[in-house]
């Protein structure tokens, strides 16, 4: 997951504006990947993008509030099985995968992935 995001975030052709260490960005979507046996020591990924092309991520720390990370337009998430978010990145209906937020950005922000990983 997190090599893919890496990968594509190096793609990106947009930048991401920043105020102090915030991402300032239309849209972003959080994961706790805690629906699982460890569930306690699942990571929370955060992805951003811009209109302009510009695609981010970090890991959330335990301490980290999401609003001291990314000033978002539009700001979703939910906890989640890792496997949905890799159901997601390989192309699956997010509406069928999280049924949470703006399924018409998640399809987006996938695609977006997809595209800049594969390049």
């Amino acid at each position: 997951m997190e090599r893919i995001l890496s990968i594509a975030t190096e793609r990106a052709s947009g930048a991401i504006p920043t105020q102090g260490r915030r991402a300032v960005v239309d849209r972003a979507v959080w994961f706790c990947a805690c629906v699982t046996d460890n569930g306690a020591d699942a990571p929370t990924w955060l992805i951003y993008d811009t209109d302009n092309g510009g695609l981010g991520w970090c890991r959330v720390g335990n301490d980290d509030d999401m609003d001291d990370l990314v000033d978002a337009k539009e700001l979703f998430g939910d906890h989640v099985h890792p496997g949905q978010v890799a159901e997601w990145l390989q192309g699956a209906d997010p509406r069928r995968v999280f049924g949470l937020g703006d399924a018409e950005a998640l399809r987006e922000l996938g695609r977006k992935i997809r595209e800049l990983h594969e390049d």
